[in-house]
């Protein structure tokens, strides 16, 4: 049997409208079938996904299935990665697609460089047919190999706000594309483990950016190859201003965790000043997406003056306050300057307006 170089691992949850694409995208790869596996991790799917990973299985000689109550994709991928067997673990979401050397690609640089993370870039779909709508995701514009630790706190607080200017072995990232997810990406699999990373189980959203924040902490070397190999699939009918009341609560505990996360690195002052400024700008980004998912959703049943005085409270409490007096403003993407000033002034009419104007477009 050959060597095992790369483990896919693929939460699950109610995916099956996706799953045969996804599946048809994983087997098409240019790396022979018996040199990866594919780990599917069904999270309690109350669809016919369980099954369909099941059928996988039995199938696909590379496939192999974890079934397991609903506990989240952050448990979902843990699960995956006590299974994995592979040099590299790679992360794929059910409900997307990947080039056919999606494997190959990044798995040669890995090896040829020695890197712990190998980075490549991604296409944004939106539709199908030739209505589609594609949005290249290139995070910077030329390949690069770095072992400098001011290059890889660079991209490390560029996980937390991609906007910031962040600069990765002399060129500079795309400040627009998003850094923090694990599907554009394959990790050493010995790195994670010595380095004890995982996704943190505790926290329901965020937790992919949590676990690149401390992954690219650890690391000692990052590639990156200018290379489309994911295919994020964006269903338009998905896009919604779903209500979730707990958003805020959520939302604290993961700035909790990234500041202990922060504290621990034991930084100096001038590189901790660094860290706390892309916390606060993550802070002000989840807040605007709150006055969406929460705060100025339709199915908030609170009143305007409920409602009112809950954002009062929030934006006089830590760690808010922090984020909203510490900010630079040059460092913001428009937006979030308005929504900052607004914030700062109390103007609660003002973060209502740009709801309307933004928001619900």
């Amino acid at each position: 049997m050959s060597e095992i170089k790369v483990s896919i691992i693929v939460p699950v949850y109610n995916s099956a409208k996706f799953l045969n694409r996804c599946m048809n995208s994983l087997w098409n790869q240019t790396m022979p079938h018996d040199e990866y596996e594919i780990i599917y991790v069904d999270d309690g799917s109350t669809d016919d996904s369980g099954m369909m990973c099941d059928s996988y299985e039995k199938e696909y000689c590379s496939v192999s299935v974890i079934h397991q109550k609903n506990a989240g994709p952050a448990a979902a991928r843990n699960a995956g990665l006590k299974k994995a067997k592979g040099t590299f673990i790679a992360f794929v979401d059910p409900d997307d697609m990947v080039d056919g050397k999606y494997l190959e690609v990044p798995y040669v640089n890995a090896i040829h460089n020695n890197a712990d993370i190998v980075i490549f870039d991604a296409v944004r779909e939106t539709g199908e047919g030739e209505n589609a709508k594609k949005e290249l995701w290139n995070h910077a514009k030329y390949s690069f190999n770095s072992k400098d630790i001011r290059e890889i706190r660079s991209m490390q607080r560029q996980i937390l706000y991609p906007y910031m200017s962040a600069k990765a072995s002399g060129m500079r990232f795309n400040r627009d594309i998003p850094l923090a997810a694990p599907w554009d990406k394959m990790y050493r699999r010995k790195f994670l483990i010595d380095n004890n990373l995982d996704f943190p189980e505790q926290l329901r959203v965020l937790d992919d950016m949590c676990f690149n924040f401390n992954a690219f902490g650890a690391a000692k070397n990052i590639s990156y190859i200018p290379v489309t190999l994911y295919h994020y699939m964006v269903d338009e009918s998905s896009i919604t201003n779903s209500y979730r009341e707990d958003r805020v609560q959520q939302d604290i505990k993961v700035f909790k965790y990234l500041k202990n996360s922060i504290d621990e690195m034991k930084l100096n002052k001038s590189e901790a000043s660094r860290f706390y400024h892309a916390l606060y700008a993550r802070i002000i980004k989840s807040f605007a997406i709150s006055l969406r998912l929460y705060y100025f959703n339709p199915s908030n049943p609170k009143n305007n003056k409920e409602i009112n005085k809950e954002l009062k409270n929030y934006i006089s409490s830590s760690p808010y306050k922090f984020a909203f007096k510490g900010i630079r403003f040059k460092s913001l993407e428009p937006k979030l300057v308005a929504v900052t000033m607004a914030c700062r002034v109390r103007f609660l009419w003002a973060l209502r307006m740009m709801y309307r104007l933004e928001y619900r477009k």
